[in-house]
C-alpha cells in the first residue's frame, strides 16, 4: 500500500523517514508477534532487547502510533497490529493480579514484574483505548476506559486535588506531568465519544493546572510538588520547556473542542519556552529557569517534537514563533539521520554528543504525534488540488 500522504505537502522528508524506515523497523524488530506486544528498546544496531520489562505505558503508546498510522494511511496493516496489541495489553496488564487497574510492567513472557498502579501509565492506557475505540470501531474499549477512570476516582484521588502518583503506596514528589497526559487522554476520549462527560473531566485537570502548576513572577510550569501541591523548589522555578510546548498544543485542542478560551495561558507558556528554553544550537534544552537554559543541560528528542506541535497552533503565529520546520530539521539533523535508519538517538549532552545506549520505543509516540499535527496544519494551508467537478 502506498503511503496515504500528498507528496506536495512540505512534510515529505519526515514522512518518508517515518513510513519507509521507522514504521517498518518498529513493527518488525520492535514487534513480538509471538506475544502480541511491542519491545521496550532496540539497541543501536536495531536489535531488540528482550529481557527489559515491558511497561504498559509503552504498549499503550505504540497502540496509539498504530491507530494514527492507520487513520493517516501511513502503513498497511497498522489496524491489525493495533487490534492484536490492545487485546494483548488487556490480557497481560489489566487486573491480572486480582486488583483493579493496570499493572506497571510485565516480563516478555507475561509475568507481573511491577504490580504498582502508576498514574502516568494509566493516562496512556486511556489514550490508547480512546484511539483504538475509534480505529477499531469497538465501543467496549470506551467502557473499559470508564472503568479505568472509576478506578482512579476510587483508589487514587488525592484530598489535595488531582490524583496520587501511584497505588497502593503513594510516592513523592507529586508531578504535573501525569496530570498533563491524563488531560491529553481525556481530550482523546471526548473526541471518540463527546457525550460521556470527558471534557468536563479535562476541565477539572485544567483548573488544577491553572491553580497549582503555573507559578512564579514570570509564570512557569512547575514540575515537582509535595503532597499538597507546594513547589519543591523556590523561585525562580526551574521548568522543562518541552512540557510548556506540550501544554500549548493541548490547550489549543481543548479550546477547539468547546472548552473555555485558553489563548492567554498558552501564549504565556509559549513565550517563556521560546525565550528561555532554546540552546545556542536552536534545540530545545531539557531544563531552564526564568533567566536562561540551565547550565549543563542536555537535550532529548521529545522536546523538539513538542515545540514543532506548539508552533503549529494559532497562538504560535500570535507570539511570532519560528516555523515548525526549524524544530523538525533539528530532529532530522541531530537525532534521526545519525542513527540507524528508522531509529533515533534519544539524548544529547550539553556539548551535543550522543549519550544514548539504546533507542526507546516510547519516543515513537512523540514523533508520530508531531508529524500528525504538522501534516494537519500543512494540509490546511495547501491549495485544493482536486480536479474541477
Amino acid at each position: 500500500m502506498k503511503p496515504g500522504y500528498d507528496l506536495q505537502v512540505p512534510a515529505r522528508p519526515w514522512l518518508e523517514w517515518l513510513t519507509e524506515s521507522a514504521l517498518p523497523l518498529w513493527t518488525s524488530a520492535g514487534w513480538d508477534e509471538g506475544t502480541g506486544t511491542f519491545v521496550e528498546r532496540l539497541d543501536l544496531a536495531g536489535r531488540p532487547l528482550p529481557d527489559v520489562p515491558r511497561r504498559v505505558m509503552v504498549q499503550a503508546r505504540q497502540i496509539y502510533v498504530m491507530c494514527v498510522a492507520h487513520r493517516r494511511g501511513w502503513m498497511s496493516g497498522a489496524d491489525r497490529l493495533a487490534d492484536i496489541a490492545v487485546r494483548s495489553m488487556i490480557r497481560r496488564y489489566h487486573a491480572v493480579d486480582g486488583q483493579r487497574g493496570w499493572i506497571f510492567a510485565a516480563t516478555a513472557g507475561g509475568a507481573v514484574s511491577d504490580g504498582r498502579r502508576d498514574l502516568y501509565g494509566h493516562a496512556f492506557v486511556l489514550l490508547a483505548l480512546a484511539h483504538a475505540a475509534t480505529s477499531l470501531a469497538d465501543s467496549r474499549l470506551l467502557d473499559l476506559a470508564d472503568g479505568t477512570l472509576a478506578f482512579l476516582d476510587g483508589a487514587m484521588t488525592s484530598p489535595h486535588g488531582g490524583y496520587v502518583e501511584s497505588w497502593p503506596l503513594p510516592v513523592l514528589p507529586r508531578r504535573q506531568n501525569p496530570h498533563m497526559h491524563l488531560f491529553e487522554a481525556l481530550l482523546a476520549l471526548h473526541e471518540a465519544a463527546p457525550d460521556r462527560g470527558y471534557l468536563d473531566r479535562a476541565t477539572a485537570i485544567l483548573d488544577l493546572a491553572e491553580e497549582s502548576f503555573v507559578l512564579g513572577s514570570t509564570p512557569v510550569l512547575v514540575e515537582f510538588f509535595d503532597e499538597a501541591w507546594r513547589p519543591r523548589d523556590p523561585e525562580p522555578h526551574a521548568f522543562e520547556p518541552g512540557h510548556h510546548f506540550e501544554w500549548v498544543w493541548l490547550l489549543d485542542r481543548y479550546s477547539g473542542m468547546g472548552g473555555r478560551a485558553t489563548d492567554r495561558l498558552a501564549a504565556s507558556l509559549l513565550r517563556v519556552a521560546l525565550d528561555h528554553g532554546l540552546g545556542p544550537s536552536g534545540l530545545v534544552v531539557d531544563g531552564a529557569n526564568e533567566a536562561s537554559p540551565i547550565t549543563g543541560a542536555g537535550t532529548r528528542l521529545w522536546p523538539q517534537t513538542e515545540a514543532a506541535k506548539a508552533v503549529c497552533t494559532p497562538v504560535g503565529a500570535t507570539v511570532g514563533a519560528p516555523s515548525p520546520e526549524l524544530f523538525l530539521d533539528g530532529l532530522m539533523g541531530r537525532f534521526l539521520a545519525p542513527a540507524l535508519p528508522g531509529s533515533w538517538i534519544d539524548q544529547l549532552d550539553a556539548d551535543g554528543n550522543a549519550v544514548s545506549a539504546f533507542a526507546p520505543a516510547s519516543s515513537l509516540y512523540h514523533l508520530v504525534c508531531a508529524l500528525d499535527v504538522y501534516c494537519g496544519a500543512a494540509s490546511a494551508t495547501q491549495p485544493d488540488r482536486r480536479p474541477p467537478g
